[in-house]
């Protein structure tokens, strides 16, 4: 009896080590197969000029080597792209809900060799293609512009390479995940309103790192090159980084 005791002891403590070791490891290859996310990323060689409505998706940019899915929210003046997924895990600011002066947004802003718009994320055409307003390039939608949307419509999923890079040891696998937004809770000053995975808001820790990160951004132009794609989730325009007016062979 003792015997068998300890051999089911040993067995559930060989299973708690997997789960909680080896598991963790490959929770984004278990995301993948749970919540496949069927987004093709085809270039072609002709070239198309095309005007970006509301509703349109496209690909500009990579994080983790990953190409960043963008969705064009709105289009009344500038196109405004807010990213398909959360495209990272990322801490909002070590101590303040100030977005102003929060490091999330230094660190969206950065085009040096550890921010987000580093060449090895973003080539400097692509950067041209991006507006600057209020000083800022990427920045976070707040919770009054995501009231606007359903809540189905605010539910976002992580990328495959966010999980994988999400330096925590945690089996957590759920389709969903939080998200940052750039409100604060007004009586707190070291919390964030966040959009959680039902796409209701709550409020959480600044320096909370297992929130997501959905940056959004104003583009120069509504009228753009593509070099791929039909504009769709499933196959969102692949975005031709060629000088507007520029001669380009293949423009249809």
């Amino acid at each position: 009896m003792k015997k068998t005791i300890v051999t089911i002891i040993s067995v559930f403590a060989v299973l708690f080590c997997l789960v909680s070791v080896v598991l963790p490891r490959h929770k984004a290859d278990l995301y993948s197969l749970l919540y496949p996310q069927n987004v093709s990323v085809e270039k072609s060689e002709t070239v198309k000029k095309i005007e970006l409505k509301k509703g349109n998706f496209f690909v500009l940019g990579a994080f983790y080597g990953e190409d960043i899915v963008w969705e064009v929210i709105d289009d009344e003046v500038n196109p405004l792209a807010w990213s398909l997924n959360a495209i990272c895990f990322r801490a909002f600011d070590e101590s303040s809900s100030d977005w102003a002066t929060s490091d999330l947004k230094i660190w969206l802003n950065d085009e040096t060799e550890n921010g987000f718009l580093c060449d090895k994320n973003f080539c400097e055409t692509q950067r041209d293609l991006i507006l600057k307003t209020d000083g800022e390039k990427i920045f976070l939608l707040s919770k009054n512009q995501l009231q606007k949307f359903l809540e189905s419509k605010r539910t976002k999923a992580p990328t495959v390479s966010a999980i994988a890079n999400d330096g925590s040891n945690k089996l957590v696998i759920r389709r969903n995940c939080w998200y940052w937004t750039s409100s604060p809770i007004e009586t707190n000053s070291s919390s964030v309103t966040a959009v959680t995975q039902t796409g209701g808001f709550y409020k959480t820790l600044s320096s909370d790192t297992l929130v997501g990160v959905c940056p959004a951004f104003y583009l120069n132009e509504n009228v753009v090159y593509t070099c791929g794609g039909d504009g769709s989730k499933e196959k969102p325009y692949v975005i031709d980084t060629v000088e507007f007016g520029e001669e380009h062979n293949g423009i249809k």
